[in-house]
């Protein structure tokens, strides 16, 4: 069995951090190196070129996202595979960083094609997930949305990222809230839903 390298994986936890916080423009490969404590030239032995090292970056953040969504068995209680979902984008708040694929969907004109297409990839994941859940509350309770159900899905998505991106600039997460809101109320959910607090701070990269 091929074992992964511990540095290699250092790397892309970093990397995560950096991508989330900073953007693919932010940070360069001296960057990382000092995070890590390796050279430069350990990095281009794992990952030849930043596109590389971003490609496997957004790859690992999508498949460990997609494994917790597709563990929501989409025929069990709507309620509470919502709020685990909502949970996944909470995770973020206070920490700097938002979510690594919309952090980079800002920078889309400059980012390498295949990096683009993973991203695409995992914006569609989400679509679709949110998509199945409106509509099976159409066809079991004929619930009536603003928009057809996948239409809808991609507002509520546009929402949550956009959310976030706003709680980490005001530095509270009411912002994320107000999104969340949208979706528990799709869903039929108590969409004034108490959530932990998560105390406001002052963000920085």
């Amino acid at each position: 069995m091929k074992t992964v390298s511990p540095v290699r994986e250092q790397l892309l936890e970093h990397t995560l951090v950096l991508l989330g916080t900073r953007g693919y423009n932010g940070f360069s490969y001296r960057d990382l190196a000092e995070l890590v404590g390796v050279k430069t030239s350990s990095i281009h032995y794992y990952f030849p070129t930043k596109e590389d090292l971003a490609l496997a970056a957004v790859q690992a953040y999508a498949a460990n996202i997609g494994e917790i969504m597709r563990d929501m068995d989409i025929n069990g209680p709507l309620k509470e595979q919502i709020e685990k979902y909502l949970a996944l984008w909470r995770k973020n708040l206070g920490t700097g960083r938002v979510c690594l694929c919309g952090m980079l969907a800002a920078e889309a004109t400059s980012l390498p094609e295949n990096v683009l297409a993973a991203l695409q990839t995992f914006y569609c994941m989400h679509e679709a997930w949110i998509t199945r859940r409106l509509e099976r509350v159409v066809a079991e309770k004929g619930a009536q949305l603003p928009a057809p159900p996948a239409a809808y899905a991609m507002t509520i998505l546009g929402a949550l990222q956009s959310g976030l991106v706003s709680a980490r600039l005001f530095g509270k997460p009411d912002r994320l809230d107000a999104a969340s809101a949208m979706l528990r109320s799709a869903i039929g959910a108590d969409s004034s839903k108490q959530t932990a607090p998560v105390a406001a701070v002052a963000w920085s990269d």
